[in-house]
């Protein structure tokens, strides 16, 4: 099987998402296919380079930023990267293509389709998808869905990560199938802090993600403020990541008086991820909605609690009073309840971190790598594919 992935946000661009696609790629790779990868170029990185055992081509899109992409810029990748996309599908001759994101890398795979005749996997990951609370492509649904409708229709497969994003892809598109192939995690990558490392007098809490109002974190600030000063003393919280509501978010904990409990990282790179979970004791997560988030995923495996919003996305990672506790959608009193349990009874958010653990160790990204290359088959069986993809094939 040879795969042509398309992203437009591929490590060290991007968050989960990315990590997710990279991951597939690698493990692909593993198990026997060939992958190339195309997503787009930032700053000082290689404009090609081998990695893992595939080969990532990067394209000049405009992009300006490796945390965030605006409206504009991805309009910029769909015009800067359908060409080279072109150009690499015929020079790579892939079997099926690994197309992530409807929007915007669904236009490139689809004039790719079109024009090349290649069929492709559609991987939907959560703003793509109409629908979404506070979503960035919400701000233009006139424009994007009638093209994302075209997207969508023509691809061999349409997957997604969460039962929640499935079931508002089946609206969207209604009569056209939705697999889903849940996310993964690397177990040795992400993984518990020493025991030593554990003894000190503040419990850490962890977020990481985007800094928007789709993330619900002016209720999980609004919920610690509530703690009583017992409590709250001893308490720290790092949010990792930025966003257009960073600012607002620093006045709102300037308001509430908790200028001494959260800090404000921005973004870091994937390489610094891990140990930041292995600090925190509890990871918060207060999202109005997602697909399957690999934050959360993340910080099981390296040993953390979760507090998180009682959401589809996550409702199947966290086992509500096994190894984490569920609070309602955008309520600060159910965050504070919730730590208030967590943090006046150390002994069993360790006891759930530890079951965390045990969940993640069960989820890997080598089976995810396996469901795609199963589906990718199905693709390239179906009777209107064969004759291309036999062509194809002796054309090499």
């Amino acid at each position: 099987m040879r795969v042509l992935l398309l992203n437009y946000k591929f490590p060290p661009i991007g968050g989960g998402a990315a990590t997710a696609s990279a991951q597939i790629a690698a493990h692909m790779v593993r198990q026997g296919a060939e992958v190339a990868v195309l997503t787009s170029h930032v700053h000082a990185l290689p404009r090609r380079e081998q990695k893992d055992g595939y080969t990532i081509h990067r394209v000049p899109v405009m992009r300006k930023r490796a945390d965030r992409c605006s409206l504009p810029e991805m309009g910029a990748f769909i015009a800067g990267a359908t060409l080279p996309a072109l150009k690499l599908a015929g020079d790579f001759r892939p079997d099926v293509m690994h197309v992530f994101f409807g929007m915007p890398t669904g236009p490139v795979g689809l004039a790719v389709n079109r024009l090349k005749g290649i069929p492709y996997l559609l991987s939907l990951r959560g703003d793509d998808v109409p629908g979404r609370q506070g979503g960035g492509l919400a701000l233009a649904p006139s424009l994007t869905r009638p093209l994302t409708r075209q997207v969508w229709s023509r691809a061999g497969k349409l997957v997604v990560n969460g039962e929640g994003l499935k079931e508002r892809a089946e609206r969207t598109l209604p009569g056209k199938p939705v697999d889903l192939v849940q996310n993964g995690v690397d177990t040795d990558l992400f993984r518990p802090r020493d025991n030593a490392a554990a003894t000190r007098d503040t419990t850490r809490l962890l977020f990481v993600g985007r800094l928007h109002k789709q993330k619900g974190l002016s209720y999980l600030l609004q919920g610690m403020a509530n703690l009583p000063p017992s409590l709250l003393d001893k308490l720290e919280l790092e949010l990792v990541g930025s966003g257009p509501d960073e600012e607002p978010l620093k006045a709102l904990a300037a308001r509430l008086g908790l200028r001494a409990q959260v800090q404000f990282s921005g973004w870091v790179s994937r390489e610094d991820i891990p140990a930041r979970y292995a600090s925190a004791d509890i990871f918060v997560f207060p999202s109005f909605e997602e697909g399957m988030p690999n934050v959360v995923l993340e910080a099981m495996a390296s040993g953390n609690a979760i507090v998180a919003t009682d959401i589809p996305g996550v409702r199947s990672l966290v086992r509500d009073g096994q190894n984490g506790l569920l609070v309602p959608v955008a309520q600060a009193q159910g965050f504070t309840d919730a730590l208030t349990q967590l943090l006046s009874r150390p002994e069993r958010r360790a006891k759930m971190g530890e079951r965390s653990r045990q969940i993640a160790c069960n989820m890997s990204w080598s089976a995810v790598a396996t469901r795609y290359l199963a589906l990718s088959e199905e693709i390239v069986a179906a009777p209107f594919m064969r004759t291309a993809v036999a062509a194809g094939r002796k054309a090499r």
